[in-house]
């Protein structure tokens, strides 16, 4: 009777384990969202390069403050943290592929509908100025 306890014991342990392995698994896979676009990995260095922030904060001081601030809401959401929530791929996607983000993308979905329906305006950037966006953005962090 013992061995039968035993083992129903240790088979529950191991069910509930994989049950939550696979949650683990979803919700990363989930985290890990690359956005829609041409950006399918992009390897980051976890040192900050500052000429690209240079560059970066330019083009977001040109093209990005109309509808976005740092730390207030505006026409957009804040940005501040945005690197923190977003993966970079994501993001780079979205400075690239905007149009079809809004189009396919169920977050960029939700914020358009939360922010009364107002569409990002393609910021037409190429890979190496939405890549200095994206470093202007990563610097600013808290």
């Amino acid at each position: 009777m013992k061995k039968h306890l035993f083992f129903f014991v240790f088979s529950l342990a191991i069910a509930s384990f994989l049950c939550m392995g696979a949650g683990i698994l979803q919700s990363t896979a989930q985290d890990k969202n690359l956005g829609v676009g041409p950006i399918k990995s992009l390897k980051i260095d976890p040192t900050i390069d500052k000429k690209m922030v240079a560059e970066g904060k330019s083009i977001f001081n040109e093209k990005c403050v109309l509808c976005h601030e740092l730390d207030q809401l505006k026409i957009g959401p804040p940005l501040r943290n945005i690197t923190k929530d977003r993966t970079p791929e994501y993001i780079m996607n979205l400075l690239l592929n905007t149009a079809e983000m809004q189009k396919k993308d169920p977050s960029v979905k939700a914020l358009i509908k939360k922010y009364n329906n107002i569409i990002m305006i393609d910021p037409e950037l190429n890979q190496d100025k939405a890549r200095s966006v994206l470093e202007y953005l990563r610097s600013v962090v808290k």
